[in-house]
């Protein structure tokens, strides 16, 4: 007996032992490394305009280029919508290819990392001044501080036209098809702003809870010009505007008490999200479609960044729509 329990002890040391080596084992093997995108490329690239560097976050579909190439949505903002669009494009277009339309390939326009700042987006998606001095006409900032440099916004454009279109038809491996910009926020006051000086650039646009403030509601002016002119070449863009319908109201994460307060709630009654939105509504239904296409949409209980989750939805089916028409 004595002889059996002596065994045995050995026999449960062997097995911890070797427990014991395969936990180490799997310990080396577990090594955390980045999740990547599938299908997804970062081209780093100097601006040859400004010097200034930027990435371009480019997406392709599985398999090859469709007849005629790629549809593409273009977007603002790459560090924040880039995953986000991708992710809803790899989901759409599946189904967009059992009805016979092409699926979408997703660029977007980045800094390179640690290089991204609120100033620099300021001044890269505010368009050059109305006036003829050259200066803003600009509400008061919730932190009280001074605006910081604006107005580079006619020259970021031109380098989607100029440095990253070319970059995304080198990438794909062919010409492209349908064109569709999205962009929220000041990214979707840089929408209209290429609609109204070159609408012809894209054949779709998504302006996300624009920030129709900015200059004095200057955009609002520009667009009413616009709404009411024929295209020049015969074609009609189209536009899709949309803006979450609590944009006016204070959310969950605003200051509750204080002068952060009355920061906030003056910020929030001098942008006027919701009810800008409405006035560019009107604006494109007594234009009655001459110059484009038009679609407006509010999301019940959205707050602006929430907004921009269903816009980013809606941006992907607009640019499948483009591509099928």
């Amino acid at each position: 007996m004595t002889r059996n329990v002596i065994r045995s002890g050995w026999l449960i040391a062997a097995v911890a032992l070797l427990a014991a080596a395969v936990v180490r084992g799997a310990q080396a093997d577990e090594v955390s490394r980045p999740v990547t995108i599938e299908g997804a490329m970062e081209i780093p690239f100097v601006s040859g305009a400004s010097g200034e560097a930027f990435r371009l976050l480019l997406w392709r579909p599985d398999g090859p280029a469709p007849q005629g190439g790629y549809p593409v949505l273009y977007s603002f903002d790459g560090e924040d919508s880039f995953a986000l669009l991708t992710d809803i494009a790899r989901m759409l277009n599946p189904a967009a290819a059992r009805v016979g339309v092409a699926p979408v390939a997703v660029a977007a326009i980045a800094y390179p990392p640690g290089r991204a700042s609120l100033d620099r987006r300021v001044f890269d998606l505010t368009p050059p001044a109305a006036s003829a001095g050259g200066s803003h006409r600009m509400p008061e900032r919730p932190n009280g501080k001074p605006w910081p440099k604006l107005g580079g916004g006619d020259a970021f454009l031109d380098l989607l036209e100029s440095e990253v279109k070319p970059r995304v038809r080198s990438a794909l491996g062919a010409e492209t098809a349908a064109q569709t910009l999205f962009g929220h926020s000041l990214g979707g006051l840089m929408v209209l702003r290429r609609l109204v000086t070159e609408p012809a650039a894209f054949d779709c646009y998504a302006a996300s809870s624009p920030s129709l403030w900015v200059d004095d509601r200057r955009m609002l002016a520009d667009m009413a010009a616009f709404l009411t002119s024929s295209p020049k070449d015969g074609r009609r863009p189209r536009l899709q505007v949309s803006v979450g319908s609590a944009e006016e109201d204070l959310g969950p994460f605003d200051p509750v008490q204080g002068r952060e307060l009355e920061a906030r709630r003056r910020w929030i009654a001098s942008n006027a999200m919701v009810t800008n939105a409405r006035s560019l509504a009107g604006l494109a239904e007594a234009g009655k479609g001459r110059a484009v296409a038009f679609a407006y949409r509010e999301y019940e209980g959205r707050a602006h960044q929430p907004a921009k989750v269903d816009a980013a939805l809606d941006a992907l089916r607009l640019a499948l729509e483009c591509a099928g028409r």
